[in-house]
């Protein structure tokens, strides 16, 4: 049966998103491995198309694994985005796998049928293997698009196998499995599900796109700790919802005498203060807390359902281990301390009114003389120090509370 200009649409339309992707990643895109995985799509495709009877069964050898080498490069820049170590050597077995059923169905059972069925099984057993892990993990929205759109192609691929079992024979003339219902199914397959994937992946490179804007803009360059701005999108968040529990711990903290530090030492040496302090800043606060730079030298800690004791005892841990620090590498001798204010959000408090009081007692221990703690539940007037607690440098066993 004669090849038209209708039957290269499918390996067309397929190369030309495959170098289109291929193409985006000088913008700096993410998107060659999709980008190749269908130009392999295309050329597996095209090679169909090609009535070379001398050729077999090498030809068909080629173009299925043309067709599962771009499912593997799919698979492989699925799992490449959350760091998932695919393995080569499953890769190759795959590939070994396809190429004997092949030899087996083309020469033994003489089945272009068998053939479709073992490439398809080889495909959707690839999908469902590296998919499945993806999506127990993927939590963006860009991820579990494509989790679902690869199991939406492995369901796919298994569904067709089913039919390809209980499907007639096609006739053994050339071109006969081109132009049967089977031939047909599995050249629009490809050619559908390839826009499919184009969309998904354009869709999800827009979604990181998206969420990368986000991140730059709500973290602070120098620390990698949430800004201002990533405060106030945190506290919309669902997570931050939990955060603004009556019993969540508001912990402002300074570094003492940092201009000083800039001016002796150098602004180089200043960000290298800033950045280790917050980096313990948010080794303290864990997994469960929230650090901020609010901006220049301070910074904010929320801690979440946890007693005030509790919560001046960790902002006193916080200060111990930065006056413990040591930065004689860096050409500077002595050790630089902090001051930390503490509180407790109260139950209908917009967390600004929690931030004021614990900016409150910040400045008390500044007051104090620095490298203190100053924690307390409700505000006082200024020079007042009944109801606060004072922990200072010098009581190690625990926080005094001021009459």
């Amino acid at each position: 049966m004669p090849i038209t200009p209708i039957d290269w649409i499918v390996p067309a339309g397929i190369m030309m998103c495959g170098l289109a992707f291929i193409g985006i990643r000088f913008l700096g895109f993410s998107t060659a491995r999709w980008g190749y995985s269908l130009c392999f799509l295309a050329g597996g495709y095209a090679l169909m198309l090609l009535e070379a009877e001398w050729t077999s069964p090498f030809k068909q050898i080629a173009e299925d694994n043309f067709i599962l080498i771009s499912v593997i490069l799919a698979c492989r820049a699925l799992n490449e985005r959350l760091d998932i170590k695919s393995s080569l050597s499953f890769d190759i077995g795959m590939i070994v796998v396809c190429t004997t059923m092949i030899v087996v169905a083309l020469t033994l059972l003489k089945s272009v049928r068998w053939e479709t069925i073992f490439v398809q099984a080889c495909c959707a057993f690839t999908l469902w293997i590296r998919t499945i892990r993806f999506s127990r993990i993927a939590a963006t929205k860009a991820d579990r698009l494509l989790a679902w759109t690869f199991l939406v192609f492995a369901v796919l691929l298994t569904f067709q196998c089913l039919i390809y079992i209980a499907g007639p024979q096609a006739g053994q003339q050339i071109g006969a499995w081109r132009s049967s219902v089977l031939g047909n199914l599995v050249q629009y397959t490809g050619l559908i599900g390839s826009i499919v994937l184009a969309f998904a992946v354009m869709i999800a490179t827009s979604l990181d796109a998206i969420e990368t804007y986000r991140r730059t803009a709500d973290t602070d360059p120098l620390t990698n700790l949430l800004n201002r701005r990533g405060l106030d999108s945190l506290l919309a968040s669902r997570r931050g919802r939990q955060l603004l529990g009556p019993s969540t711990a508001v912990i402002l903290a300074d570094i003492d005498h940092f201009k000083t530090i800039n001016d002796r030492f150098g602004h180089t040496f200043g960000d290298l203060v800033i950045t280790r302090f917050g980096a313990l800043l948010q080794a303290r606060a864990g997994e469960q807390g929230c650090v901020i730079r609010l901006g220049g030298e301070e910074f904010g800690v929320l801690l979440p359902d946890i007693p005030l004791d509790e919560a001046i005892g960790a902002a006193e841990v916080m200060r111990r281990q930065f006056a413990a620090e040591r930065w004689t590498q860096s050409g500077a001798d002595g050790a630089f301390t902090a001051s930390f204010g503490v509180t407790l959000t109260m139950d209908g408090e917009p967390i600004e009114g929690a931030f004021e009081r614990a900016d409150q007692f910040l400045y008390a221990a500044k007051r104090a003389g620095r490298n203190c703690t100053v924690g307390g539940q409700y505000s006082v007037a200024d020079g007042e120090e009944n109801g606060l607690v004072f922990a200072h440098p010098a009581r190690h066993a625990g926080p005094a509370i001021s009459a």
